[in-house]
This record gives C-alpha cells, structure tokens and sequence, in this order.
C-alpha cells in the first residue's frame, strides 16, 4: 500500500520531467549579472544539433544550436541570424574555470553538475529563454539551462 502511494505521487513529478519543462530557478544565483537577461518565453525545451563551442571568462559555455524544423517561431531574433550565424545560443553556467574578475562571485563554490556536449550532438536543452543585453548582444539564447540530454 505504501509503494502505491509513494508511486502515485511521484507520476506527477515523473510526467512533468518527461515534457522537459521543468527548470532550476536556483541557477540564476549564478548567472553573472542576471539583470542582463530579460525572459521571452520562460521555461522552455528546444531541440536541434550543437554547430558551435566556445568557453567564456565567465566559467559558461556559449554554445550555438541549429534548432531542428517544425518547432514553432520565436526562438531567435535578428541578431541571432546576424551575430549567431543563426543558431540560438545555450549556455551552461560555472562550468569551466572562471577568469573574468566580476565574474567570480557569481560562480563561487558552485559547478553545475550537467551534461556537456559536443559539436555535433543532436540533443534536447531545457532552460529560461531569454535575450541577452550584455554588451548589446540582443541575441536569444537559453540561458541558463536546467537539462541537456543527448537525442540517439
């Protein structure tokens, strides 16, 4: 009797991890500068294959996705197209070694414990849709991202 309770309760639990949309707010204690980003869609899982790698001083991984057909509109902008050869930017966060000085509190005693993939991957992010001011950027990206799961 017990384990169908416990089995029942988790099936709720269980269904919204499936769809994916399910998504760490407590990251956003380390994003650097998180008033940067302001939200577009939210909690949100996109999928499509890595094109592009690059680590930033901040400890993230600015990745470039070439998001899969039929997933909808909205997913980048203009400078997405100009400044991202048209990928949406995902990012991973205090998950390299931080150089950049105003950066560093941002990540203190915190790595994020996720899944890093290559180029190449076709995979499935799940994360807060957002664009990103910093610098006049004014890209959309997923930043930061709760899950990465590798797509067979």
């Amino acid at each position: 009797m017990k384990r169908l309770l416990l089995l029942s309760l988790m099936l709720p639990v269980l269904s919204i991890t499936a769809y994916g949309q399910t998504c760490d707010n407590s990251l956003m204690a380390h994003v650097y500068r998180p008033e940067r980003l302001v939200k577009v869609k939210g909690c949100v899982t996109v999928t499509g294959t890595v094109v592009g790698r690059r680590t930033q001083d901040d400890g993230d991984i600015h990745y470039q996705l070439k998001v899969d057909p039929g997933q909808g509109r909205g997913w980048m902008n203009q400078k997405n197209v100009s400044r991202q050869h048209g990928t949406l930017v995902f990012e991973p966060i205090c998950v390299k070694r931080v150089k950049q000085d105003s950066a560093q509190d941002a990540c203190r005693n915190f790595v994020q414990d996720i899944l890093l993939p290559k180029k190449g991957d076709r995979v499935s992010i799940t994360g807060i849709h957002v664009v990103d001011n910093e610098g006049g950027h004014g890209w959309r990206e997923i930043h930061p991202v709760s899950q990465i799961k590798i797509i067979p």
